[in-house]
């Protein structure tokens, strides 16, 4: 029997199979993640990049990243305010970026601006609430500004975000230290240390605990440490030398001080405090140059000025310190050794009306105050040279000054 095949068909049956797209679509997927990550890490020098192909001008206004990286340098020369200006161009660009947040806030608080600190670290928590940098910088700013109890509950939350970061053990020992909880204060400083080692800040903060604690001995250790981890922290060196002022390691300390200089020129702090060096030490005229140096660096320091002038003062140069003293005066108006000295600087210059209307004006304010029964004591003794010398003043002070003092107001020389 003949088996007759249809040739219209095909000899093999076709199965037609639907395509499977799910494995190329995930392929797919990780490689658009890949390329956007890369993207966002690179975006300002791939906008560059696109920019010079097309033959585009970039913008002029500079990048975060490289504004930021200048401000850095000019931290490090001790450019403060220079390096914020640069720092606020970054965070208007970047306002919920951390990161720039964190070192400028860290640097407000370098510049003593603890109000501007504890705003930017509001920031920073709104950006990143479960960030521990911003609960460390509000705390730290917290403390510094006068509210070590409120600083407490704030380094304790960000604990609870990442009890690892040891910035948040540096700003607790500080405040447990200014609530004299110094007992905790020791340990959670030492924690600092053991969570970051090669940390300066956190040496500092245990440095502070162990001193309030009066173990200065080991606070100075812990400070020769910050300042050999990092060399460029100028916060460090200024406390080290503050230790050797106060152990009598004076020369150590001028030393210290002229090391910030040659970081730092124009550091008008480290001037001011090599004069208060060199007057301890007895080096009156190097005290002197140093200070007037600080004045000339810093126009608006009030100490600065007051410095000089209580220098020329000694020095019987009362036309230079009444010079000095009515800058700072003017620069600081509530400065009561300021006022009450260019009373006396006007006595020895033979003005007798406005050495008796400054110093009677001062001693009413200075008895208002707690802890100026030094001033208290000069004020009086200046009073009492100016009635028994102008006569237009004989018998005017009456119960105002009390059991007569002294006659010789602060001191008159050196």
């Amino acid at each position: 029997m003949q088996i007759r095949r249809d040739y219209n068909q095909s000899f093999f049956k076709r199965v037609r199979k639907r395509r499977d797209w799910s494995r190329p679509l995930f392929f797919l997927g990780i490689l658009m993640g890949g390329v956007l990550l890369f993207v966002l890490a690179n975006f300002e020098d791939l906008q560059v990049t696109a920019m010079d192909f097309m033959g585009v001008l970039p913008t002029p206004t500079p990048f975060p990243s490289q504004l930021a990286t200048e401000a850095t340098a000019l931290i490090v020369e001790g450019e403060l305010a220079a390096a914020a200006a640069l720092f606020e161009q970054v965070i208007a660009q970047r306002p919920d970026d951390v990161d720039y947040l964190y070192e400028y806030g860290r640097l407000q608080i370098d510049m003593g601006d603890f109000e501007r600190a504890l705003r930017v670290a509001e920031q920073a928590l709104a950006a990143g609430p479960r960030d521990p940098r911003g609960f460390a910088l509000q705390a730290e700013a917290l403390t510094l500004s006068g509210n070590p109890s409120a600083a407490i509950p704030v380094a304790l939350s960000g604990m609870s975000m990442d009890a690892s970061f040891a910035p948040l053990y540096s700003a607790l020992a500080r405040a447990y230290a200014d609530t004299g909880r110094l007992a905790e204060a020791i340990e959670t400083g030492l924690r600092a240390t053991e969570l970051d080692p090669l940390s300066a800040d956190a040496r500092r903060a245990y440095a502070y605990a162990l001193n309030l604690s009066a173990f200065r001995d080991d606070a100075t250790n812990q400070l020769e440490q910050a300042v050999a981890l990092d060399p460029n922290h100028v916060p460090a060196y200024f406390e080290l030398a503050y230790q050797y002022l106060a152990a009598n390691r004076d020369q150590e300390a001028i030393d210290l001080y002229n090391i910030v200089l040659s970081q730092q020129p124009n550091n008008a702090r480290a001037m001011l405090r090599l004069c208060a060096a060199y007057r301890k030490v007895g080096q009156f005229q190097r005290a002197l140059d140093y200070c007037q140096d600080a004045a000339a660096a810093d126009p608006q320091s009030s100490a600065a000025h007051y410095e000089v002038g209580r220098l020329r003062y000694n020095a019987f140069d009362f036309a230079g310190a009444l010079e000095a003293f009515n800058a700072c005066y003017q620069l600081d108006a509530a400065n009561l050794e300021c006022n009450y000295y260019r009373g006396l600087a006007y006595f020895y210059l033979n003005d007798c009306d406005n050495a008796w209307q400054i110093l009677r004006e001062s001693l009413v304010v200075a008895r208002t105050r707690t802890d100026t029964a030094d001033a208290v004591t000069d004020i009086r003794a200046g009073l009492v040279a100016v009635e028994q010398t102008c006569p237009q003043y004989s018998g005017q002070s009456g119960a105002l000054l009390g059991p007569e003092p002294t006659a010789d107001p602060a001191g008159g020389g050196s």
